[in-house]
Parts: C-alpha cells; sequence; structure tokens
C-alpha cells in the first residue's frame, strides 16, 4: 500500500516577469490541479520549506515540488486555527465576511457554514466541466452529505490517525454513507486518504476532461500519531529536540508585554519538556507518510503522460507553537510560528527553483484555481490570483491559463500595485488546556489513537483539565482575551506586526476591535521571537496609527475593496 498526504504547492517569482502570451498554446486547454493540504504543518519551527535547517522528514516533496517548481516566502494563513482557514481557503473570503456569532466554538469555530457549504471555489470548477474529488479533512463542522460540487468525497473533520471513518460518496470499491476501517495498519489513516485519492485521478484521467483533487491528511495534527511502521524512526541528522529560542520556557517577566494567558502561562516542566520533544518528533514522523503520498501522486501524474498539463499545490491550514510562550503544543495565537506557513507549486511556466515574495495568504488560493482553469474573476472574492508570481514562461501555459494572465492586465502594474502586507483575524474559541502526568486505558497506540508522547509504551501523555490529576501541571492554550485582527507587514523595508486585541466571546456577543484593551507591536527583524511589544513606544505612534488605519480598512473590505 502506499502512505498519502495533500499537500498545497505554490510557485512563484520574487518579481513578475512579462511572459510572451503566444496565441497557439501546445498544452490542452484547461490544467488539472491537485491541491495538497497538511493540518498544523509549521514553518518556522522546520517541518516545512524553506527548510530552516539541512534536516527535513519530507525529502521527496523538497525535490518534486520545491526544487522543481516554486515557494513563497511570504505565505501566511489569515486565521490560526483548522475550520475557520480551511472555510476561508475554499470560499476566497476573510473571516469577517464569513463568521457568525453564537453557536457551539468548539466545533463552529465561529464559521457561518451556510456561507461556505455551498459557496466553494470546487463547485465553480464541477459547474465549468471538472471532475473533482476530496479526500481527507474537509472541515471540523461536517455537513451531512457531501456539498455542491464534489464528485467524490472521502471526508471527514479530521477523525482518526488509527481506524479511521469517513463520509463517502462515490468512490469505487466503498458504499455510500458512513464507512469504518478496521485497525489493520494498512488503514492508517494517510494511507487510506492517498490510495483513495491515486486511484480516482488514475480514474478520472482516462475521461477526456480535467479533474481537481484536493488531498489533505490528518498530519501533522493532534495526537501526532504516525503510522506504526515509522513510529521509531529519527535520521541522524534531524534535531534531538524542537527549536528553543529565547522564548522558549521564557520567565513570567519577560511575557508582561504580551496579552492574556500568553503573561501567566506556569514554566515549563521536565515532564512537559518530554512530552513536547516528543511531540516534536511524531510530528515530523507523520510527515513521512505525507512525503510518500505527495511522491506517489505525482508519479501516478507523470505516469499518465500529464505532467505537463497539471499543476500542484501544497500548503498547511496554519503553523504551530511547541513551547514557545511556555505553551507546549497548538496553535491561535497572532505570532510568526502559528501564522506564517509554506507553498510549494509546480506546473506548466513555473520555474524550477524559483520563488516568490509578494505577501499572500490561503484567501488568494480560490481565486488562484479559478483564474489557472480560465474561469473569469468572481467579484464576491476578498482574495487575489498569484499566477502572475508563479508562472514564467506563458508559452508553457494552457489556454484558460493564458487567457486568465491577458485578463490581469499589464502584469508589470499588477506586480506594482499588490498589497505590502497581510491580514489576520481570529475569535477566541476555548481555554483548550493542555496537562500533564496523565494516565488513561484510552492511550492505546497503535490499536487505538494515544495521547502520548512516547509511542512505544504509551508514557508521556498529556490530557484535559477535567482528566488531569492533581499533581499535574497545566497549561491554557487562549483565554478570551485572544481576539485579534492585525497587520503584518513586510515589504518596503517595514518588518513588522501590529495587532489589536479585544477581549469578549463570539458565542454570546459580537466582538468588533471597536473597543480594543490591548495591542502588541513588534519589530520582526530585530525580535523574531516576538519579546519585546514596542507599543508604549511613543517615537512609533505615527507608524502605529498608519497601520491602525490599515487594519481597519481590512477589517471592513469585502470583494473588490480588499487589498
Amino acid at each position: 500500500y502506499v502512505v498519502l498526504l495533500l499537500a498545497l504547492a505554490s510557485r512563484a517569482a520574487a518579481k513578475v516577469s512579462q511572459p510572451v502570451l503566444q496565441k497557439e498554446p501546445k498544452q490542452q486547454s484547461r490544467p488539472n490541479l491537485i491541491w495538497f493540504l497538511c493540518d498544523d504543518q509549521d514553518q518556522l519551527l522546520g517541518a516545512s520549506f524553506p527548510m530552516t535547517s539541512g534536516a527535513t522528514p519530507m525529502p521527496k516533496t523538497k525535490r518534486l515540488l520545491q526544487d522543481e517548481g516554486s515557494h513563497a516566502t511570504n505565505w501566511y494563513i489569515h486565521t490560526p486555527i483548522c475550520s475557520p482557514s480551511r472555510s476561508e481557503l475554499i470560499t476566497g473570503r476573510y473571516f469577517h465576511n464569513i463568521k457568525k456569532v453564537g453557536g457551539d466554538p468548539g466545533t463552529n469555530m465561529h464559521v457561518n457554514y451556510s456561507l461556505v457549504h455551498n459557496h466553494s471555489f470546487a463547485r465553480k470548477l464541477h459547474d465549468s466541466g471538472y471532475s473533482t474529488g476530496l479526500f481527507g479533512k474537509y472541515l471540523n463542522t461536517m455537513p451531512k452529505e457531501a456539498p455542491p460540487g464534489w464528485d467524490a468525497w472521502l471526508a471527514n473533520d479530521g477523525g482518526d490517525y488509527i481506524a479511521p471513518s469517513f463520509q463517502v460518496k462515490d468512490i469505487d470499491g466503498l458504499p455510500n454513507g458512513d464507512v469504518h476501517f478496521s485497525r489493520d495498519p494498512a488503514n492508517y489513516s494517510t494511507a487510506v486518504i492517498g490510495n483513495t485519492s491515486l486511484a480516482w485521478i488514475r480514474k478520472v484521467a482516462k475521461q477526456g476532461k480535467p479533474f481537481f483533487a484536493y488531498i489533505a491528511p490528518k498530519a501533522a495534527h493532534e495526537p501526532f500519531n504516525p503510522a506504526p511502521w515509522h513510529r521509531d524512526h529519527w535520521d541522524d541528522s534531524w534535531p534531538a529536540h524542537e527549536p528553543r529560542g529565547e522564548n522558549w520556557n521564557c520567565s513570567a517577566s519577560s511575557r508582561v508585554g504580551h496579552h492574556g494567558n500568553i503573561a501567566t502561562e506556569p514554566l515549563i516542566t521536565d515532564e512537559a519538556s518530554r512530552i513536547i520533544t516528543g511531540v516534536f518528533k511524531n510530528r515530523w514522523r507523520t510527515l513521512m507518510s505525507v512525503d510518500d503520498l505527495i511522491a506517489e501522486v505525482i508519479e501516478a501524474v507523470d505516469d499518465l503522460g500529464l505532467l505537463k498539463s497539471t499543476y500542484f499545490f501544497y500548503s498547511s491550514d496554519h503553523g504551530f507553537q511547541l513551547g514557545q510562550f511556555n505553551i507546549p503544543m497548538d496553535k491561535r495565537h497572532i505570532y510568526e510560528w502559528d501564522t506564517k506557513i509554506h507553498l510549494l507549486t509546480r506546473g506548466p511556466g513555473i520555474a524550477p527553483g524559483s520563488s516568490f515574495s509578494s505577501p499572500g495568504t490561503q484567501v488568494d488560493i480560490a481565486p488562484t484555481l479559478l483564474g489557472l482553469a480560465g474561469l473569469g474573476h468572481d467579484l464576491n472574492l476578498d482574495g487575489r490570483s498569484i499566477v502572475p508570481f508563479l508562472v514564467h514562461d506563458a508559452f508553457q501555459l494552457p489556454q484558460s491559463s493564458r487567457l486568465h494572465l491577458e485578463s490581469l492586465g499589464d502584469l508589470e502594474h499588477y506586480s506594482a500595485s499588490w498589497r505590502q502586507d497581510v491580514f489576520f483575524e481570529y475569535y477566541y474559541v476555548a481555554d483548550n488546556m493542555k496537562c500533564t502526568k496523565c494516565v488513561s486505558k484510552e492511550n492505546d497506540y497503535p490499536h487505538r489513537d494515544s495521547q502520548c508522547a512516547n509511542l512505544a509504551d504509551n508514557s508521556d501523555c498529556w490530557c484535559a483539565l477535567e482528566d488531569a490529576p492533581k499533581d499535574s501541571t497545566c497549561y491554557a492554550t487562549e483565554d478570551s482575551a485572544n481576539n485579534f485582527a492585525a497587520v503584518r507587514h513586510l515589504i518596503g523595508g517595514l518588518d513588522v506586526l501590529y495587532a489589536e486585541f479585544q477581549r469578549g466571546d463570539l458565542t454570546f456577543r459580537p466582538v468588533d476591535f471597536e473597543h480594543v484593551d490591548f495591542v502588541e507591536y513588534y519589530n520582526i527583524s530585530s525580535d523574531p521571537w516576538q519579546m519585546h511589544n514596542l507599543h508604549g513606544d511613543a517615537s512609533l505612534v505615527p507608524a502605529q496609527t498608519r497601520l491602525h488605519e490599515r487594519l481597519q480598512a481590512w477589517l471592513r473590505c469585502f470583494g473588490t475593496s480588499c487589498p
């Protein structure tokens, strides 16, 4: 069997070249599109691309996508938590345009799904003649059946690594409805997702029309359980533990200038340290299966003779933390390790080994994929196409992609007028306490998923507050102070993060950032670990005023009014 993962790949150059738009393309009229999407895969802590050291758990992906394609150097998510980020991805909309007040924050995470399920870019591709299939994680709140626009559907909310379950629609060899796989190691979640997507691609490639595959494994999400055959693997070139910058297990006094629970986290105990390092290693081990998946998909497309007419994209739904500001794991915060992600791309017209620096987020993916497919720009999309940053040789492009470039007008002007910042928006979900010294019979890897760092004997385990022993140390992931709107400015010599916070809970009442009660401002160039909040520096008031005004414009934007 083959172990697979869905990844997003994007490729572009730092400056937009002016490709010569030929009149008679030699490629098929519309490209195939394959989107790989990991869960919780960080970039800043070394788990993705570009690599932060000489080590990677994904050497095949580096060779096949980064080296043979393009990578983004300033790519971010808009919201650092799963379901909102994925909803923004498939709709091309910013959070304030799809959010809701009320409901269960633990599952809906403040997303109005009536504005998501029926409004995906996959539906637009499907309605224009594409075969479409989704394999793996969709959203944390699942619909009762496959939404409009999906021909094939093997989907869940992330589910389990071991003995996974999926909603199924029109997958050869499986009944429609809910399907539960056994504990056989061959049914490891990434393997099921990869093998199913491979079979579907081989099938639809023979049908004479373009296809779109959305492949989204659970890796490297909690509880970070690798395939059994990777459980003990650790290459000699890999680091002995997670990155430990100056904000790893930092003192309370060094966190005074930070919002909410950041300022009050306890120190990392020996038990917590062992858990963090074990989680770090198991995350890399889960990604080994994703590496296999990506390589197998690319090989299959090559065997089908479709490599020159297929675009591959590989990304994550957000970053991650492993001890930064003493939080053992998870995401949800404004800081660089939670928001910066990878984007790799490969396909016709994309130069091997290229890159681009123009700032973007996952909200820009929908207009990009629709553009490559030759569909006109939807005025309701908040994002913008990054195709001009990806391609360098227009003669190699499918006709639809060439027409999309032509529709954007002068490409030098398009590049020069591109935004210099990205926008973040997040609303508190839950404290999400992580406690140490936990023991549970439910932790039974490899027979079921285990919340333990040492999977050889299911030890060094963590649990929620309600299950914690009395001598446990517990760490909050966030508190109700963690509602933020922020701007990350990256171009023109200004490398800063400006964030406004307003305490509240969108479950009960609106949070509109009209009553900001805390501000953080960092110079990322000189302070990459965001230790020193410069908000109180009087000399920086003019710069912060301009960023506040920019932030207000972002918060009000809709469709074409978005930068």
